[in-house]
């Protein structure tokens, strides 16, 4: 019984040994691949914000996700993406994902772009509550605001945001998210729908999720969602400020308030507008061509 057990224990040490080093490979070749990466793909510049670098993008050429909007777009204005900490090429922080910080940051790289407003903002998904504290705190920088999908403040009275646990950054620092794309390599989001996008940029938008996602800054980011939300309940656009708000009918067919949570911020519908186009979330991926069309009627009519 002893000689079993103690070939048992041996077994599990070899197993346990076999695990371990499988998980330092996976770490080593993930960390190792996403540098590779990162530098062979990198297009734009970085700018220094807070001590990190902020990847940019100004136009003609933006980065993978919203380059086919921002082409037709930058025909006519210059277009300036920013991938907040946490996204794209820009570096993680574990600097709290406040309104204030985060709009803050922007305003810190649009500086060092000796970018100056006032700008149009283009918000899309989270990006909304973000816009609406831009515009609240510094309105002399701020012109429009023309949402794609955006969310709101008021979503989170009665839908609060699920907490994730800082524990799940492991599942990215391991390697384990990049393991599992591999299993599933032909894995289709939607983004090519339209055809929008070159096999180049899918690629790159692959490999920038297998970068970020469940990265500190991202959870730290969702876990703050409720609170940025709270600190604007309620606000309305000012009556003076053209809105443009473009909505998704896959969303507004999975919540019933979508619509109506957007249509309660407006206080001037002579300049506030709420447009609803087929789609999902990622109006962008398959509405390029509408959303670029429309914003610049829109800004044609409301700006001078």
């Amino acid at each position: 019984m002893k000689k079993t057990l103690r070939i048992t224990g041996k077994i599990l040490v070899w197993i346990l040994g076999i695990i371990a080093g499988l998980v330092i490979i996976s770490a080593l070749n993930h960390n190792i691949s996403k540098s590779m990466e990162k530098n062979k793909y990198k297009i734009g510049q970085t700018v220094h914000v807070d001590g990190k670098n902020m990847h940019a993008y100004v136009t003609a050429s933006p980065i993978a996700d919203f380059m086919p909007l921002a082409e037709r777009l930058s025909e006519d204005y210059k277009v300036v993406i920013l991938e907040s900490f946490g996204y794209g090429f820009s570096d993680t922080t574990k600097k709290e994902r406040s309104n204030e910080t985060i709009v803050n940051e922007i305003r810190s790289a649009l500086k060092e772009l000796e970018i100056t407003g006032p700008y149009i903002l283009m918000p899309h998904s989270i990006s909304g509550v973000y816009s609406m504290y831009y515009e609240k705190n510094y309105p002399d920088e701020v012109e429009a605001i023309i949402g794609i999908d955006e969310s709101v403040p008021n979503q989170t009275k009665t839908d609060k945001n699920d907490n994730m646990s800082p524990n799940l950054t492991m599942l990215n620092t391991l390697g384990i998210l990049r393991n599992l794309s591999y299993l599933s390599p032909s894995a289709d989001d939607g983004m090519n729908k339209e055809n929008y996008y070159s096999a180049e940029q899918v690629k790159l938008k692959k490999m920038a999720t297998i970068w970020n996602s469940l990265n500190i800054s991202v959870i730290n980011e969702m876990n703050t969602v409720n609170a940025n939300t709270k600190e604007l309940y309620d606000v309305k656009y000012p009556n003076d400020l053209p809105v443009l708000a473009f909505l998704s009918k896959d969303t507004e067919d999975t919540d019933q308030d979508w619509l109506s949570l957007h249509e309660e911020l407006i206080s001037n519908d002579k300049i506030q507008k709420v447009e609803t186009l087929s789609g999902g979330h990622y109006l962008h991926w398959t509405n390029a061509d509408k959303i670029a069309e429309m914003t610049k009627e829109f800004i044609s009519t409301h700006l001078n």
